[in-house]
This record gives C-alpha cells, structure tokens and sequence, in this order.
C-alpha cells in the first residue's frame, strides 16, 4: 500500500510495458526465494519485499487494462477482466495451489508460480499497444494522485471495508453456520461473479436512468444482510451469489465512471488513487469484522455490519457522485492522446 502512489507514478512516468515487466519479473524472482532456508525474520522479510512488486503489477494491469478497452466498452471489459482476476485469485489459484502442496510440497509450488509469471511476461511482450508514456512530470506529491477520481476511490474504499467477508472470513463463517467446506462459499461467490456480466447489461441499458448504477451496492447490501440475518447454510450461499455479482458489478461499472474522467496520461496515478482507497477499506474491514465478531460472539454481527456500512456510499453515489459525474464528463477526454505524451506503437 505504502508504494503504491509511487507505481501510479511510474506506470504514467515510464509506460505500462516496461513497469508491469519489471514488477512481473520480481515478482518472480522473489517467488523463488521463498525455497532458499530462512526463519521466520526472513519470511517476513520477503512478504514485505512481494508487496513492492505487487503494487505495481496491480497498478499497471488496471492501467493496461483501461488503455486496450475502448471507452464506450469499459463496462463490458471491465466485468469481463474483473471476473477473470477473481476467479483466479479466489477459485482456481488456491485450490489449484492446494492440490500442488498435496502432490508435491513447497519444492513445486514457487517454482511453478514463477513459470506463470514468465509466461505472464512473454504474453505482455507479445501484446501490441500504445504505451503511453509523460515525459514532462517529475515526481511529487501533486503528482502522485489523481484528484478527479477521489469521489470514486472513496466511494470503493468504503464498499472495501466489507471485502475480508469473502476473502477471510466466508470460509470461517461457513463452519459456523454448519457447512464443512469453507470452498463452498466461494463457488457460489464466482457463481454470482458470472451472473454479473448478465446483470450489467440490464441495469446499464439505454432507456436506464444512472441512478440505476447504484444496483451494484445494493447486491452488496442484501449479500451481506442475508449472510448476517438469515444464518443459515442457505442464507449463506444466497447471500454469497449476490456479494460475487456486487462486487462484479461496482468494480466494473463505478470504475469506469472513474476513468471516464482521466486523461490517457494521468490513468497510471487515477488507478492508485483507487487501488489505494480499496487497500484501506479493505485492512479496516479486517479489524472491523474481527471486533463486532469479537463483541458480538459470531460473524453473522460482522456480516450485518459491513450491510449497513454499504448504505453510505450507496448514498453518495447517488446524491454526490453521479451529479459531480455528469457535471465532469466529456465523451472522449478519456481517449485523447495530448501532443505531451509520447504513444510507442510496438509493432
């Protein structure tokens, strides 16, 4: 999180192929250094070291992503990559890493995660596209932000705070409420996921007013409220499907407003911006759900919590960031490439 300004920076500074490369590459190579002897001091050590890298890499993807996909697309192909890096973060990556431990230990693990990764590489350096690079800027703390995506990052940030619902404790809740795989709730999470890409084409429809964007919270709302209300096996996998297809839907359709509002040149320090108010929300879910479990003697409290904590920026996405929204936006700032940037084309 402490680095991320500082990607968002370079990602704008010295183009998305070379700084999404290079945080691939480490990444890689710290992967490795996970199988070299050491204590716990030098675990830690390395964990911290991967978040460099990390910052990065989810900074210039974000950014990457935003540049390939035209501006009257960014719905569709934001809900399309969006449910892509989910599924493979929550489904496939760890029960595909489960089932390498099993057969063969850590000795396979890292190194097949780095494998990836350098395939990773080889795709990116394969992909042809403008990359965009600022040859004017210089670093500072004007220039580590984006202020027009502000609203958006806080409006993600909070949504955030209910995040360690699905990521940490879903598998946690699910004992409680008498499933004996915690893997259960995160099927039904992708299962709402894909639903999203369905979804969004019904509220975004042409004859749809734009308070209608505000569906997505309201999935994450009711996902959270029936977990936590219902307590049930049944509640908790109903409530899972709406939380994956809220999610789905605010990260593509909140972000794309976002973007909407940012020059070419400036997405690098606007996908940081976000990416950073989600960091935060997200670590003070992680608190917030652990106390009101804590006080409360069960995570259905906690569920309830990040239910009602959802209903404020439905709020302001409605009353304040829609109209500021409307007020900003111009069809096609988005897609314009100023005479102060230079565009590679990479043939």
């Amino acid at each position: 999180m402490l680095f991320r300004p500082v990607a968002g920076f370079l990602v704008d500074r010295y183009g998305r192929r070379i700084t999404f490369a290079l945080s691939l590459g480490c990444t890689a190579l710290i992967s490795l250094a996970y199988m070299l002897p050491q204590q716990i001091a030098g675990l830690a050590l390395l964990r911290f070291l991967m978040g460099l890298p990390f910052a990065m890499t989810t900074t210039a993807n974000a950014t990457l992503r935003t540049d390939l996909i035209p501006e009257d697309q960014r719905v569709d192909g934001f809900n399309i990559t969006t449910i892509a890096v989910m599924l493979s973060a929550l489904v496939i990556g760890p029960n595909l890493g489960y089932w390498i431990l099993a057969a063969s230990g850590f000795g396979l693990l890292f190194p097949i995660a780095a494998g990836l990764l350098l395939i990773a590489i080889g795709n990116l350096l394969l992909l042809k596209f403008d990359d965009i690079k600022t040859k004017t800027n210089t670093l500072s703390l004007n220039e580590i932000f984006e202020p027009c995506v502000f609203w958006f990052a806080l409006i993600l940030g909070i949504t955030l705070i209910g995040w360690p619902g699905v990521l940490t404790y879903g598998p946690l809740y699910s004992l409680e409420v008498g499933l004996s795989f915690g893997g259960y709730f995160f099927l039904t999470f992708g299962i709402g996921l894909l639903l999203s890409r369905y979804i969004s084409n019904i509220i975004l429809a042409e004859d749809r007013p734009p308070a209608f964007t505000a569906v997505s919270l309201v999935f994450v709302i009711a996902g959270h409220g029936v977990i936590g209300f219902l307590r049930s096996k049944v509640g908790f996998l109903v409530g899972a499907v709406f939380i994956g297809a809220g999610y789905g839907l605010s990260f593509s359709i909140i972000k794309k407003l976002a973007y909407d509002l940012v020059e070419p040149e400036r997405r690098g320090r606007a996908s940081a911006t976000i990416l950073i108010a989600q960091d935060l929300g997200a670590t003070l879910g992680i608190y917030a759900y652990s106390y009101v479990a804590e006080s409360f003697g069960s995570y259905s409290y906690s569920y309830r919590m990040a239910s009602a904590v959802t209903i404020l920026p439905t709020i302001l996405l409605l009353l304040v960031v829609l109209p500021y929204y409307k007020r900003k936006y111009s069809p096609g700032v988005s897609q314009d490439i100023h005479l102060d940037i230079e565009a590679e084309v990479i043939d």
